[in-house]
């Protein structure tokens, strides 16, 4: 133990010391340095000690009761340790009703008392489960009060504190809850359930034939606020034999007092931001192996608005590397989701929740930029295809270098709508959606590379007016395999990892290989935006234009930009835009103008361009022509044929004769 310990030697040292103070539990924190921890013995009947640190800034933080325990507490986990190891024969129940007695007092609990209070149940869980003739039926009630005890408002702090230093938070209490519960499934040996429901905690165990199961049960928890909850669980027995024993839990406010790490790829990650927890935490678990095969549907209902990317999640215990487990969405399944509410489907049994992106683009918009999306991207293809046939068909007298890039830029943008409108949201199959995404990365870093292609040969016409040598040969090649080496050493490196998730067939945003991405694109974006300038500003100060008024000026620069803009990607920038919820106005314009760049370039590259339309009326010309030349020949040879069937016939009289 430390005693407190404080020096200050004029009034010159007040900022640089932690004044007098007493905290919630009547602890004295003294004078005290900054960047100084202070322990002291915990006052009363707590065994243990209390800390507190004093900060740089000379302010108190919160103190730490974490090894504060009271007496009385303590000696019920030493009996619960005696039951486990055998030294000893407590009644259970009597333990029980005394940590309900202990934990319903008016004043709050240390946080010490909590985690202690978690582990006495997890004794009694582990107990119960090898001796199951010591469960009483009165007994659900009673653990039920307890747990419903330790989870009040007023201990909300202590929990969040045992979060915060990396104790497991709540998790430590769910556990037991689970184990318990499940033993306690012996205890009923019929078709029936026992609900014990709580101002914070709703429990059901029982036993059912049905082929269908659904918690809680409406009828028996019409008075508890699950009632005003849509939270519910379903059971779909497919191969079960006999009575089916389950129990179900719904905690009311413990969703923030989970570790926030998260199994993503395989690896634990932090939320950082990027996830909630936006539901109640539902339990539900099969006792036994009545059944092998099952689902589980659950309907969460959200508890706070302006969140997407719904996530089923579920606590899994038995992550290694972790206090007490991470969330994960392994074995489950978006079904549905709207605004208010998300259903999940579930292939085992656990703790269950949704963990919600904040910030991003509310639910609201989220099927409109997604149907804008696809018919953009729809259009975009048709008018793709039409571009390469009417360059196909005008090749004769279209074809140059930079056609052969538009060609190329036309096919690798059909193939990344394809693959973008059939692919993006195929999650089910973890194989599939990693090679959906490493294509998706591939084909548009191919896309970029090809915009930039367009871009090289358009400044090289403006700077350099007659090139001599074409540079085509060897900048669509790399255009194609630039990219597959990018997408090629990512994947190396990252193993994969990054490569899809449980949302979309995407790069993650939660790792650095978006950058792999991000960098490229953004890069020639930049480069594309320069050449741009400086043809623009050619174009304007070209002789031709030297002495055109402002107006006329103005009018070709326009058409310019809107002509090489399609091809340059540059709309691009509204997604960095689109990116903050509050600009959702930058995310309507970035679906529209990207999904629509096949749309534009036809008209700009086509029905506008003209090349084009000379190119049209020269093959026009050539199509008459052949007509008439087919004409003429067809009539010179109607009027031969009279001459030669004369000719014919003098030679047969010539022949008799």
């Amino acid at each position: 133990m430390v005693e407190q310990r404080h020096s200050v030697k004029d009034e010159g040292d007040a900022a640089n010391i932690c004044g007098e103070n007493v905290d919630n539990f009547n602890t004295t924190w003294s004078l005290t340095a900054k960047n100084t921890l202070v322990v002291v013995s915990c006052t009363g009947e707590y065994t243990g000690n209390a800390s507190r640190y004093c900060s740089s800034d000379g302010k108190w933080e919160e103190p730490s009761y974490i090894h504060c325990i009271s007496k009385s507490i303590q000696q019920l986990k030493e009996q619960t340790a005696k039951l486990l190891s055998g030294e000893s024969d407590y009644n259970l129940t009597i333990i029980l009703k005394d940590l309900e007695n202990i934990t319903n007092d008016n004043g709050e609990l240390r946080s010490g008392d909590l985690l202690t209070s978690s582990a006495v149940l997890n004794d009694i869980a582990k107990y119960v489960t090898d001796h199951k003739e010591k469960l009483e039926v009165d007994q659900l009630e009673i653990f039920g009060s307890l747990c419903d005890n330790l989870l009040d408002e007023r201990n909300h702090q202590q929990w969040k504190e045992l979060n915060d230093e990396g104790s497991g938070g709540v998790t430590p209490l769910v556990n037991a809850v689970t184990e318990y519960n499940d033993a306690f499934n012996e205890v009923i040996d019929s078709n029936y359930s026992l609900v014990v429901a709580k101002e914070n905690v709703v429990m059901q165990v029982g036993k059912a034939s049905v082929d269908e199961i659904t918690v809680p049960d409406r009828l028996k928890t019409s008075n508890s606020w699950i009632a005003e909850s849509a939270t519910e669980i379903k059971l779909k027995k497919n191969i079960c034999s006999g009575l089916t024993g389950y129990s179900s839990t719904f905690y009311r406010n413990i969703s923030s007092f989970f570790p926030e790490y998260l199994i993503l790829n395989g690896e634990i990650k932090p939320f950082n931001g990027s996830y909630d927890v936006n539901s109640i935490v539902a339990d539900f678990t099969i006792h036994g192996t009545a059944c092998s095969n099952y689902s589980l549907i659950i309907k969460f209902e959200h508890l706070l608005g302006k969140y997407t990317r719904p996530f089923c999640g579920h606590w899994n215990f038995s992550t290694p590397n972790t206090v007490n487990g991470a969330w994960s969405s392994y074995g489950s399944q978006v079904i549905d989701d709207t605004d208010s509410y998300t259903i999940c489907e579930y292939n085992h049994t656990t703790n269950f929740a949704i963990l919600m992106s904040p910030g991003k683009t509310p639910s609201s918009h989220h099927d409109p930029l997604s149907l804008i999306s696809a018919i953009g991207c729809g259009v975009s293809i048709l008018f793709l295809v039409i571009t390469i046939l009417i360059h196909f068909v005008l090749w004769r007298y279209l074809g140059n270098d930079r056609t052969k890039t538009l060609m190329n830029l036309c096919v690798a943008l059909i193939l990344s709508y394809i693959l973008f409108l059939a692919g993006i949201t195929r999650t089910e199959n973890k194989v599939v959606c990693t090679a959906i995404a490493v294509a998706l990365h591939y084909m548009f870093l191919t896309d970029f590379a090809l915009m930039l292609a367009e871009g090289i040969q358009i400044v090289r016409m403006v700077v350099i007016v007659f090139p001599t040598k074409s540079i085509v040969h060897k900048l669509i090649p790399a255009c194609w395999i630039v990219p597959a080496c990018i997408v090629g050493i990512s994947a190396g490196v990252t193993k994969l990892k990054g490569y899809g998730n449980e949302q979309f067939c995407w790069l993650t945003l939660e790792s650095y290989l978006i950058w792999a991405f991000i960098g490229p694109a953004l890069l020639v974006i930049l480069i594309n935006f320069i050449i741009i300038i400086i043809t623009v500003y050619k174009m304007m100060t070209s002789r031709g234009l030297a002495a055109k008024t402002l107006k006329v000026k103005s009018k070709i620069g326009l058409k310019s930009i809107c002509v090489i803009l399609p091809l340059f990607g540059v709309t691009w920038v509204l997604g960095a835009f689109s990116v903050n919820d509050d600009l959702v106005i930058f995310q309507y314009l970035f679906a529209i103008f990207n999904s629509l760049q096949g749309l534009f370039i036809c008209v700009f590259h086509c029905f506008l361009n003209k090349q084009v339309r000379q190119g049209y009326r020269q093959y026009q010309k050539r199509r008459h022509a052949n007509r008439m030349d087919s004409k003429q020949s067809t009539d010179f040879s109607n009027l031969d044929r009279p001459k030669l069937r004369n000719s014919i016939n003098d030679n047969i009289r010539a022949q008799k004769k």
